[in-house]
C-alpha cells in the first residue's frame, strides 16, 4: 500500500509538472513573456535538467530585453545539451545585444561547427564580424547564409547594409531591387523574436544616425534614400515615402538607379500602407 501511494503521488507530480510547462509554453508562444516566465520559474524548481525550458525562458527574457538573464539561461541550456547549435546561436545574439561581439563570434563559430548548414549561424556571425569591423568576413558569411536560404529578405537586407558600409553602391542597389520584389508587409513575421529584436534595434539606430548626418548634409539624396529604406523596414510607410520623394528631389540625375528605386519603393509604400 505504501508503494502504491508513492506511485500515485509520483504520477500526480508529473501531471502537475506537465500542466505548468504547458501553461508556460502557451504563454511563450502567445508572446505573454512575463506570464510565461512565472510558469517557467515554477516548473524549473522541480525539473532542473530541462534544457528546452531554460532555453525558452531565455527567449522570454531576451524579448523583454533582459539580456543578462537570457544569457544565464542560454548558458544553462548549453551546459545541459552542449551539442545543440541553436543554443549557441541564441546566446550569440544575446552577446551582440550586450555589445560583446567577440563572445558572440565564438558562439557562432561553435554553432557552425555543429551544423555547417545553419543559415542563422552564418547570419549571426556576419553580424558579429560587422560589429568587429571585419566587413569582408561578414560579407562572406552573409553570402553563405544566402546560398542556404536564397530568398531570405532579412539576409538580403544585411548584405545591402554591408555593401553600403564598404561603399559598393552598385551591389547595394542590386540587393535593394531584389528586396523591393520580395518584401511583404509582414517582413519579420516568420522570425523568432530574439532575431527581430536585434534587427529592429539596429534599424532604429540607423534612423538616428542618418538623421544626424542629414544635419550636416541636408540635401544628400542618398542619405534620404537610406533613411527612407529604414523607415520602410519599420513599416512606417508615410515617413518612408516622404524620404524617397526627397531622395528624388535632391538627386542630380533623374535617370539614376537611385531615382528608379525610389519610385519603386514609393509605389510599394502605397500598396503596403493600404494593406495594413
Amino acid at each position: 500500500m505504501f508503494f502504491a501511494v508513492l506511485y500515485v503521488s509520483g504520477i500526480k507530480a508529473q501531471v502537475t509538472g506537465n500542466n505548468i510547462y504547458d501553461n508556460a509554453r502557451r504563454n511563450y508562444i502567445a508572446g505573454n513573456f512575463e506570464e510565461a516566465i512565472k510558469y517557467y520559474n515554477e516548473y524549473l524548481k522541480s525539473y532542473t535538467n530541462d534544457d528546452k525550458a531554460f532555453y525558452e525562458r531565455g527567449v522570454c527574457y531576451e524579448s523583454l530585453r533582459r539580456f543578462d538573464d537570457a544569457l544565464r539561461d542560454y548558458s544553462t541550456a548549453i551546459n545541459l545539451r552542449p551539442a545543440f547549435n541553436k543554443y549557441y546561436e541564441s546566446r550569440g545574439y544575446a552577446y551582440l545585444k550586450l555589445n560583446m561581439p567577440q563572445n558572440a563570434l565564438d558562439d557562432f563559430n561553435r554553432a557552425i561547427q555543429k551544423d555547417a548548414f545553419s543559415s542563422e549561424g552564418y547570419w549571426g556571425r556576419a553580424n558579429a564580424y560587422t560589429d568587429l569591423g571585419k566587413y569582408d568576413m561578414a560579407l562572406k558569411d552573409i553570402n553563405s547564409a544566402l546560398n542556404i536560404d536564397p530568398s531570405n529578405a532579412m539576409y538580403l537586407y544585411i548584405r545591402a547594409v554591408l555593401y553600403t558600409t564598404i561603399g559598393d553602391t552598385t551591389n547595394f542597389f542590386r540587393d535593394l531591387d531584389l528586396l523591393a520584389n520580395l518584401y511583404a508587409s509582414a517582413f519579420f513575421s516568420n522570425y523568432k523574436s530574439q532575431y527581430v529584436v536585434l534587427i529592429l534595434d539596429n534599424i532604429n539606430t540607423n534612423v538616428v544616425n542618418l538623421t544626424r548626418q542629414m544635419l550636416e548634409y541636408p540635401h544628400d539624396s542618398f542619405l534620404y534614400f537610406k533613411r527612407g529604406f529604414n523607415y520602410y523596414l519599420l513599416r512606417n510607410f508615410t515617413l518612408a515615402a516622404d524620404d524617397f520623394n526627397s531622395s528624388i528631389k535632391y538627386s542630380q540625375n533623374v535617370n539614376s538607379k537611385l531615382v528608379t528605386l525610389s519610385y519603386k519603393y514609393i509605389e510599394n509604400c502605397k500598396v503596403f500602407s493600404t494593406g495594413n
